[in-house]
């Protein structure tokens, strides 16, 4: 699993993580993964729009994948992500595919929107890169800039066997921290579990949950 394919991690001692991950890469190599998501049509998107989602937002944008995806399917978008790396590197990418977008540098932890500044958000691998109590925070913040009855995806991460084969060490939480020499040491993953999820999107009406093509379980609540 490529490294900046995990990028979302939010925690705020694990910033220079993610700064020195993304300072590593640049936009004209992830171009190319970019431009896959130009007019990307999904079953996502698709409730996105059956719902009148207009003003959404994309937390942990990585290199902007999904930023662009609903862009480029009619949506009013801003986009954040902890590096500020990899917010340059979304924007330039997206002002080379014709796109001004609004990308910041800022923790979902606290993302500094307005209350019920949007519509809809998307979460892409993200609160399961945190410990489960930054999870709920950073759900709780989703919830807060999202307005009442408007959509939040978020989706999680299966563990596979490459990364159990990274040293690590297990917390009590349920996560494990990566340590030793490998590029993903400091970073944090929550394996997929379903009573750790339901715990996490507890009260909320679950409208939408799939397993997408790479192997994230996909889930979207109304708020």
């Amino acid at each position: 699993m490529c490294l900046f394919r995990l990028i979302g991690g939010n925690t705020v001692d694990n910033k220079s993580l993610w700064e020195k991950s993304w300072s590593k890469e640049n936009i004209d190599n992830l171009l190319p993964y970019l431009e896959k998501y130009n007019n990307l049509k999904s079953d996502e998107i698709d409730l996105f729009q059956k719902e009148k989602i207009k003003k959404a937002c994309d937390a942990a944008c990585g290199f902007g994948t999904y930023t662009l995806a609903l862009a480029s399917n009619g949506f009013i978008v801003k986009a954040f992500d902890i590096s500020e790396n990899a917010a340059e590197i979304t924007k330039e990418g997206l002002k080379r595919l014709g796109y001004d977008i609004d990308v910041k540098a800022a923790s979902i932890l606290q993302t500094g929107y307005a209350d019920s500044e949007f519509d809809g958000a998307f979460a892409h691998s993200v609160l399961d890169h945190m410990t489960f109590a930054d999870a709920k925070k950073g759900f709780a913040e989703l919830c807060r800039i999202v307005r009442s009855g408007g959509l939040i995806l978020v989706s999680f991460d299966e563990v596979d066997d490459d990364d159990l084969a990274l040293e690590h060490e297990n917390q009590e939480d349920g996560c494990i921290r990566f340590t030793g020499d490998s590029a993903k040491n400091g970073m944090i993953l929550h394996p997929y579990d379903d009573v750790w999820v339901e715990e996490l999107l507890s009260g909320k009406e679950i409208l939408y949950e799939a397993v997408n093509s790479k192997d994230e379980h996909v889930f979207i609540v109304r708020n």
